[in-house]
């Protein structure tokens, strides 16, 4: 296909052809529009028979008038018919040796028939790439064309512009187009995205952002470029492309399937900076959350994309959906927008520092925010819709783009297993370390099975994190067995220093030998695994309490850690009173005696029997200590309760008999400490009287220090 001429080739069928021949020698036709010639086409040695009813045509159409095939291919596809004469000389000495060359003229008014549905794929798309020559961003991909007829086609490469609401958009290459016989094609595009001039063509953009974003898709107005721009496709055929106008809906385009990504494949980190959350039961339906925090997002650059997006303020204004897709609660608009920076190709980073975004419940729709909070904290479910809107400006390679109410329509189904906290380059992960205090223990009331506590705990907190909740308890379960009921009646935790009460009902199993079990794992500094769980009025907060009921969570804490600044894994480190406060080993007397001091108040405690183990290293026995402070101490009548211990006062206990290691080594090793100290390390049983509650426990003391004297 050139200025001059068009090569096309054509099937003709007669099937109801019967037992004549047909033998045409030649055909000159000539087409006319509107009393113009167009351009005619020679064709000759035409034959049909019984035998091929069949005429191929392989011809070349001579155009004659470049203006006059442009206005007949501008009215073709306008207006979806054309009228044309067609004049043509067929010889007819195929019929019969003397007959004549015959004229023939007729008007033809041809009704077109509408255009084929045309399935377009994208595949091996490289960019969009700043262009440096062209301005703006360019994008080259493969379509795959699918036409649901038998046509084939070639045609010479194309320039269009695409164009919304009067605004050209952006300018494509397209072709050379090959379209196969069987309908299927291929049509390589380049597309360049021009650079934005106005403030029309702004709001052009946020209208297809937006239009898309709703799932409603835009149309595009498809147009031939200005001719004199390019010359790869004859002049008859650039003019009418300019003056054709095809509307493209966006939904005609897809895109491969693996362009969609699951948003955990493109988040690569969070990094939370501040965190603070309140919930009262005066507000019971209606939380906030002051927040500070960065998402690194990277996204997979299978096309080797360069350019510049970054979203200098997103606004949302979203509501939460429940399963029935009906909204229940809104959340607050923040102050201060969302910013998105670009720190690669494709990898950005997303920051919002919010101090009061909360969550609103619509009046009515209580229980459908008490469910969606029960499915995540007892079913680890999150299962909600989000619906609302974002403003947007942001700042791209073709300029700035402001979008106001850009729709967001999503549903959020995430399932987990534990609670995580995500680190990255947030506080957490510097080596600091809260320290918590214990500046008090005070006991309310003791039974047999239960000691009621009262303990005053200082936290100095490093972390911008902090949340206040007016009431909240959890029960603590060790191994399948309650062993305590742990609340606040309000927390308040901020940066700094806090004073927090927490209320703690102790359940006492002087039998079971899983609560000497606990004792013992925790103070061997081995990894302890307790799990906490709500009930039935654990909060006056009710939502969260009516979610609570069915919530469980396993946690382990390492004990080896707790007291120790060094690189622990935790978030803090303990600060405990100090029980033990010296140990000394008498050599003549075989002896050995204690100074502890009792930091519990509120109750009478008393050591009843003590039976030990010392070891050196861990594995070398140094001796045996068994005593019975009952028999020992001043009996009230009739009966002693051991050897009491009051509030805060250092005792020191008698000097309690000592079964020496018969063995050489232990002895030879106490022997070289004289004077010194010597680290042991001591397996404990002891039975004590805590008010009216027998307390019997086992522990393993590591590397105590005790002084060795004669």
């Amino acid at each position: 296909m050139n200025d001059d001429a068009v090569l096309f080739a054509v099937d003709i069928q007669f099937p109801d052809w019967g037992d004549r021949v047909a033998n045409i020698p030649f055909v000159n036709a000539t087409i006319y529009h509107h009393g113009h010639t167009v351009g005619w086409v020679y064709a000759s040695n035409l034959k049909v028979t019984p035998q091929e009813k069949r005429i191929s045509l392989y011809e070349v159409f001579h155009v004659a008038n470049s203006d006059a095939m442009a206005r007949l291919l501008i009215e073709a596809a306008s207006s979806r018919r054309v009228a044309v004469n067609a004049q043509a000389k067929i010889a007819l000495s195929g019929f019969g040796k003397y007959l004549p060359v015959a004229d023939v003229s007729r008007n033809l008014d041809v009704v077109l028939p509408p255009p084929p549905n045309v399935n377009v794929t994208a595949c091996d798309v490289v960019g969009p790439v700043v262009d440096m020559r062209r301005g703006g961003i360019t994008a080259q991909a493969n379509l795959k064309l699918g036409l649901p007829a038998f046509a084939s086609a070639n045609v010479s490469p194309i320039w269009l512009d695409f164009s919304y609401h009067g605004i050209v958009i952006a300018a494509a290459e397209v072709g050379p187009v090959s379209i196969y016989a069987s309908g299927v094609g291929d049509l390589p595009v380049k597309v360049n995205v021009r650079q934005i001039e106005t403030s029309a063509h702004e709001a052009a953009l946020a209208d297809m952002a937006i239009k898309a974003s709703s799932g409603e898709g835009f149309e595009l107005a498809v147009s031939g470029a200005d001719p004199s721009r390019y010359d790869t496709a004859p002049l008859w055929l650039r003019r009418a492309l300019r003056n054709i106008t095809i509307p493209v809906r966006s939904d005609m385009f897809q895109l491969p399937h693996d362009v969609s990504l699951p948003i955990e494949d493109i988040v690569k980190s969070v990094a939370v900076d501040k965190l603070y959350g309140y919930w009262s039961a005066k507000d019971s339906f209606n939380p906030w959350a002051g927040v500070s925090a960065q998402v690194s997002i990277d996204i997979p650059n299978t096309t080797a994309a360069d350019v510049k997006f970054e979203i200098e303020s997103l606004v949302p204004n979203i509501q939460l959906l429940d399963e029935d897709q009906l909204p229940f609660a809104t959340v607050d608009i923040p102050t201060t927008p969302i910013r998105v920076m670009q720190t690669g190709e494709l990898q950005f980073v997303a920051s919002c520092d919010y101090d009061r975004i909360g969550l609103s419940v619509i009046p009515g729709r209580e229980l459908q925010f008490t469910r969606a909070m029960k499915r995540a904290l007892s079913d680890r479910h999150v299962a909600i819709g989000v619906d609302g809107t974002l403003n947007v400006s942001m700042t791209t390679s073709i300029g700035q783009i402001h979008i106001e109410a850009l729709p967001i329509a999503t549903n959020i189904d995430w399932k987990f297993d534990r609670l995580e906290v995500a680190g990255g380059d947030s506080e957490m992960s510097n080596n600091k370390l809260a320290e918590i205090s214990v500046t008090r223990i005070h006991v309310l009331d003791t039974t047999r099975d239960q000691i009621k506590l009262e303990i005053d705990i200082g936290v100095e907190n490093p972390f911008t994190y902090g949340a206040f909740i007016s009431d909240m308890a959890l029960e603590v379960n060790y191994a399948g067995l309650h062993i305590a009921t742990v609340g606040v009646k309000e927390l308040s935790l901020s940066q700094g220093t806090n004073d927090v009460t927490v209320y703690v009902d102790f359940n006492n199993y002087p039998g079971d030998p899983r609560q000497r079990m606990l004792f013992l794992e925790a103070s061997s500094g081995k990894n302890v695994t307790l799990e906490i769980s709500g009930f039935p009025n654990c909060t006056t907060i009710s939502p969260l309490e009516e979610s609570l009921r069915g919530f469980s969570q396993k946690f382990t804490i390492d004990t080896s850690q707790l007291g120790s600044h060094s690189s622990s894994p935790g978030i803090f480190t303990g600060k405990f009173p100090k029980v033990l406060r010296e140990v000394v080993f008498h050599i003549f007397t075989m002896s050995a005696e204690a100074t502890v001091v009792n930091p519990v108040s509120g109750a009478s405690v008393w050591i009843q029997t003590i039976d030990a183990i010392g070891y050196y290293e861990d594995d070398i026995p140094l001796g045996v200590l068994e005593y019975d402070f009952t028999d020992k101490q001043p009996r009230r009548q009739g009966q002693s309760n051991g050897l009491l211990l009051p509030y805060n006062q250092a005792i020191t206990t008698p000097r309690l008999p000592i079964t020496a290691n018969e063995t050489s080594i232990g002895w030879d090793v106490v022997r070289r400490a004289i004077g010194g100290t010597l680290d042991v390390s001591v397996f404990t049983n002891i039975q004590m009287q805590v008010g009216n509650a027998p307390l019997n426990f086992t522990i393993m003391g590591r590397n105590a220090p005790v002084k060795i004297r004669l």
